[in-house]
Order: structure tokens, then C-alpha cells, then sequence
């Protein structure tokens, strides 16, 4: 597999991603486990929900200016860098204002009860996640997933001990949801605490830059990114608030729990593509071989390793579900042995989407997810009232079936359409401006 012309450093940054990110993952694993497994089936299920929602709310602050950022430090802008990152902290911190109005909307609809709570309270966490997500890609655009491996580390593990210290203090939904917040409010001080002493950029508070032109040519130029991730969100997301309207709380909960084992399988593919895409982006200004071989040989490998990773899940379903949720918890059992049979194809999905992304043929990769978003809603809505969380996870197999189909024609019928401009000699690496000193 041709990681690109400095394979040295994207195998030490997924060597970096693959031993932080499972422990991010089982960190927060731990806690939503611990959880409902305190809770039972219906809290948990609020818990879910008011976590779905704020989810697909908090993603209007992104933009897309998280990969946009990642892309134009990766391409060796270096002496814009503090312009870049300055503008970007700034549009997220007024979109973060219209979200919040959202928010408190959402809180006053669900009527009376710790529903609302649950939601401000995630609202909060959500926000302050965005911007630990933000400093993230500012360290994979200068290729140092080591600060981003740590920052999730730090991140997961604030919010699972204010998480479970809340819950143990008070053993609710409340409480919990207000643990996780106050554990992602100390991550995102921390990440922007790195981004202002490492990298020796600015953050908002400390005489941040904006650039009201750049933010706008980054806003148009994300644009499609953004719309695509949003709807990629609502089809990955959508079928909680759809089980809580049709089959209720402890459904939610338990499909729920089905889909955390599901969901944290995407942590390998994410762990590749992570450490590749900046020599992807950078193999486009190459000859059209090299950048086929780079995705031929990163699709088949993710492919692969997915059919091997459904396989487990499938054999293991029952075991796992009990096992991490208990036995209150066995309706799950079902639902994940379907979603097994959409493991491998999301890992090769992961691939492809960033495949697009890199050709900077984003807008196709938008088109795909709307109409993605409109398949999965009809399937859900066909699908879920009949069969609850197993007609949820159908839909979602379906989906990714019909994402691999339309990614992998266009792949194919538009391989040069959007190679980048050679860059001139000068062009340096935006790493070149960080310090070296731990």
C-alpha cells in the first residue's frame, strides 16, 4: 500500500492513532456501559437520544472547516497558518451562537422532564467538543497525530470520570449528561491550551486573527464538505429520533447499545485514514498511477480488515452484549448481527469518501449523502414501526450498499477531474513551523 511520498511519518501518526484511539474509545465505551447498565433500557435511551440530537445540531458549528483547515495546512501554507486557524476558530464561535438558540428550542419541544436537562446539558458538551474536534484537525494538517492522539486520550478520559463521579453521586440521567459536560468543557481548555503554547497560534481569547475574505472563500470552498458530513450524520443518527417516536425510549436503548459496538469499529478505519489523507492529498499532484495504486491498495486493505472485524462481531454478538451491557440489555443481540454484515463495507466506505474528498470531488460526495439521506429515511420509516431497532439497522446496511455503488462509478468515470495544481518548489510543509520540544 503507497502511503505517499513520507510513509516514515504517516506510519508513525497511524502508529500514534492506533494506540490512542482505542483507548479513547474504550474510555468512552466504559462509561456509556457502566451506564446503562445503572440506568436500564429507557433512561439510557434518553440519554441516546438527547445525545443523537445535539449531535446533528452541533455539526452546523463545523461548516466543514474542519477538514478545509486539515486540507489547506497539508498542502504547506505555512505562513498563513495563523490566519487560517485564527479565521476558523472565530466562525465557529458565532456559529456557536445560533446553535445555542437551537438547542435551548429542542429542550423546550420535549416537554417538561430530564429529557430537557439531558439535552441542555449535552447541548453544552457537544459545543465544547466541536472545538476539541477543530484543534484536532489543525494538528492532522501538520501531520503531529501525536497532540491529536493525546488531546482524545485527555478528552475521553475527563469525561468518563466526571461522567461516572456524577453518576455515582446521584445515580441519574441528569447527572451524568451533566458530568459529561463539565468533562468536555476541561478538554476543550486543554486542546486549545496546546494550540496556543506548542503551535504558538492564536486562539480567539488571545488576539486570534479573522479574516472576513478568507472566511468566506473557506465557508464556499467547505461548503459541500460540511452539507455532506451533515448528511452523512443524519443517516448515521437519524434512526434514534425515529425509534424514540415509534417504539420508545427502551428501544432507543437497546438498539443503542447494538450500535456502540457497531460504531466502535470505526475506529480502524478511522486510524488509517487519519494518518493517509494528507499524503493522499499531496499524491494528487503526482502522476495518475501513483494516486491509483495509493487507493487501490488502501480500499482493499480496508475492505479486508472489515470482513474480518464484521466476522467477529457476528460470531460474537451474544457475548458481547452481555458482556458489556448485561443481560437486561439482550434485544440488542439481533439488531447487531445485522449490523456485522455492514462492517466491511463501511470500512471500505471510510475509504472512498475520502477518496473524493481528496480529488476535491466533494461535490459529488455531497450529492451522494443527500440522496443516501433520503434512501435511509424511507427505509426507516418502512422499516421501523414494523420491526424497531432491527428494521433500523437493515436500513443501514442498505445504505451503505448503495454508498459504495455510486462512490466506487464515480471514482472511476472522473479519475482527473479535480487533480490539484503542482505546487511551486517553495511550497513547504506546514510542520516546519512546529517546535520539535515536547
Amino acid at each position: 500500500m503507497r502511503l505517499g511520498a513520507n510513509s516514515r511519518t504517516a506510519l508513525g501518526n497511524m502508529a500514534a492513532k492506533a494506540f490512542s484511539v482505542p483507548l479513547e474509545k474504550i474510555f468512552r465505551f466504559a462509561m456509556l456501559a457502566v451506564a446503562a447498565r445503572a440506568l436500564k433500557e429507557a433512561a439510557f435511551g434518553r440519554f441516546q437520544f438527547a445525545d443523537t440530537v445535539t449531535a446533528l445540531l452541533v455539526l452546523g458549528t463545523d461548516l466543514g472547516l474542519g477538514i478545509w483547515t486539515t486540507r489547506a495546512l497539508a498542502r504547506g501554507q505555512p505562513d498563513r497558518a495563523a490566519e487560517i486557524v485564527g479565521t476558523g476558530l472565530w466562525v465557529r464561535g458565532l456559529a456557536a451562537l445560533p446553535y445555542l438558540v437551537l438547542v435551548a428550542a429542542a429542550a423546550w419541544a420535549v416537554g417538561a422532564g430530564d429529557t430537557r436537562a439531558v439535552l441542555c446539558f449535552l447541548g453544552v458538551s457537544a459545543l465544547a467538543g466541536a472545538f476539541v474536534e477543530y484543534c484536532g484537525s489543525v494538528f492532522r494538517g501538520y501531520e503531529r497525530l501525536r497532540d491529536e492522539a493525546r488531546l482524545n486520550v485527555v478528552r475521553a478520559l475527563l469525561v468518563a470520570v466526571a461522567g461516572l463521579s456524577a453518576l455515582a453521586c446521584r445515580q441519574s440521567v441528569v447527572a451524568l449528561a451533566a458530568g459529561v459536560m463539565v468533562g468536555s468543557i476541561a478538554a476543550a481548555g486543554y486542546g486549545l491550551a496546546i494550540i496556543r503554547r506548542r503551535y504558538r497560534l492564536p486562539t480567539p481569547l488571545r488576539g486570534a486573527p479573522f479574516d472576513p475574505r478568507l472566511a468566506r472563500a473557506a465557508i464556499r470552498e467547505a461548503l459541500p464538505l460540511w452539507l455532506a458530513t451533515l448528511m452523512s450524520l443524519v443517516y448515521f443518527k437519524g434512526d434514534a429520533v425515529l425509534l424514540r417516536f415509534f417504539a420508545g425510549d427502551a428501544a432507543v436503548g437497546s438498539y443503542s447499545a447494538a450500535y456502540k459496538i457497531f460504531e466502535a469499529t470505526m475506529i480502524l478505519p478511522s486510524i488509517v485514514m487519519a494518518a493517509s489523507f494528507p499524503a493522499l492529498v499531496r499524491a494528487h499532484d503526482q502522476d495518475s498511477s501513483h494516486r491509483r495504486r495509493s487507493e487501490v491498495g488502501l480500499g482493499m486493505a480496508l475492505f479486508g480488515l472489515g470482513v474480518v472485524v464484521g466476522a467477529g462481531i457476528f460470531l460474537a454478538s451474544g457475548l458481547a452484549i452481555r458482556a458489556a451491557f448485561g443481560p437486561a440489555f439482550a434485544n440488542a443481540v439481533p439488531a447487531l448481527r445485522v449490523l456485522a454484515f455492514a462492517v466491511p463495507i463501511l470500512f471500505l466506505n471510510y475509504g472512498l469518501t475520502h477518496f473524493l474528498i481528496a480529488r476535491r470531488l466533494e461535490r459529488y460526495n455531497l450529492a451522494f449523502t443527500i440522496v443516501m439521506v433520503v434512501l435511509n429515511l424511507g427505509a426507516n420509516l418502512m422499516l421501523i414501526p414494523r420491526f424497531a431497532g432491527l428494521g433500523a439497522a437493515w436500513s443501514t446496511v442498505g445504505t451503505e450498499v448503495v454508498l459504495t455503488a455510486s462512490c466506487l462509478l464515480t471514482l472511476g468515470w472522473a479519475p482527473r477531474a479535480s487533480a490539484y495544481p503542482p505546487q511551486p518548489p517553495e511550497a513547504r510543509s506546514a510542520t516546519s513551523k512546529v517546535r520539535t520540544s515536547e
